[in-house]
């Protein structure tokens, strides 16, 4: 999709109809500064090396696995289990509870009336810049909050779903395939509320990367709410990462419409398809 553009009217119908929620990959954190997905595992294999957990050898193997993004979760595992899993979560939260400031695509968001917001990120970005901009503290759930959310969701309240954890409750922080799968498969609630959100809500996905992990975990449990469900989704991607049998497999797969743009340094094509559909909105 040229940026020169406009934004999809079926996209803008569904934010001004209040039907339309985002979906926050882990590209809007990693502009502000955290880690991609390949660089937060190479910290914590070099912590796990530091601290004792792992030896060289066994670090530069995991090294080795990690370039393939579809073992990066292998490895998110075995450093789970190397570490422990309370003390690799308070790696994660030494990560992710770094100071950074929301940039200008985080302070827009807020301006733009989404029903509400799901996000794979860990970190307080999102809230912290929609505290900035409305004067009010959001409701955050995580997957463990399942019956508040469900009432928000039900009455039409804002809020923010971090789907795979918050960094302020370090119990909360699931990073591993195994421990998405067992949360998806041990909470029927939680999953009949995420499945509700995705075939209710038309859903724009931001920031989404075909090497986060994270997002394919997701996107895979939902395959079954997706398939048919009659609501259509947009996603702005980078054309670098989506070729076409891939956009193919997300129109079919998930009834996801993607938009392509020409991704430069720090992908400043997002704040600027967001600042078109803020626009587009006025109108």
């Amino acid at each position: 999709m040229p940026l020169n553009s406009d934004p999809p009217r079926e996209l803008i119908e569904a934010i001004e109809s209040k039907k339309c929620a985002l979906f926050a990959g882990a590209g809007l954190s990693v502009s502000a500064g955290f880690p991609r997905w390949s660089e937060l595992l190479d910290k914590l294999i070099t912590s796990g090396v530091d601290r004792g957990f792992l030896t060289r050898a066994k670090a530069d193997e995991l090294r080795e696995l990690a370039k393939t993004a579809n073992r990066q979760l292998i490895v998110a595992q075995e450093l789970s289990d190397s570490f422990g899993k309370e003390f690799f979560q308070t790696e994660l939260v030494t990560i992710f509870s770094a100071r950074k400031t929301p940039t200008e695509l985080h302070l827009t968001l807020p301006k733009i009336p989404f029903t509400l917001v799901v996000t794979t990120n860990y970190d307080q970005l999102l809230e912290n810049a929609y505290s900035k901009m409305t004067d009010s503290i959001p409701k955050i759930y995580t997957h463990a909050d399942t019956a508040d959310f469900a009432d928000a969701l039900w009455q039409g309240e804002f809020f923010i779903l971090k789907a795979h954890g918050d960094v302020a409750r370090k119990s909360s922080l699931i990073l591993t395939q195994k421990d998405y799968r067992t949360i998806i498969y041990s909470s029927p609630g939680y999953r009949a509320v995420l499945t509700a959100i995705f075939t209710t809500k038309t859903v724009l996905f931001l920031g989404v990367s075909m090497d986060d992990p994270e997002t394919q975990l997701l996107l895979d449990f939902l395959h079954d709410a997706f398939h048919g469900s009659g609501v259509y989704h947009y996603a702005l991607v980078s054309s670098q990462e989506f070729n076409d049998t891939v956009i193919n497999r997300w129109r079919r797969d998930f009834n996801v419409n993607c938009m392509r743009y020409e991704a430069t340094a720090g992908h400043p094509e997002v704040n600027e398809f967001v600042q078109k559909v803020l626009a587009s909105l006025a109108k």
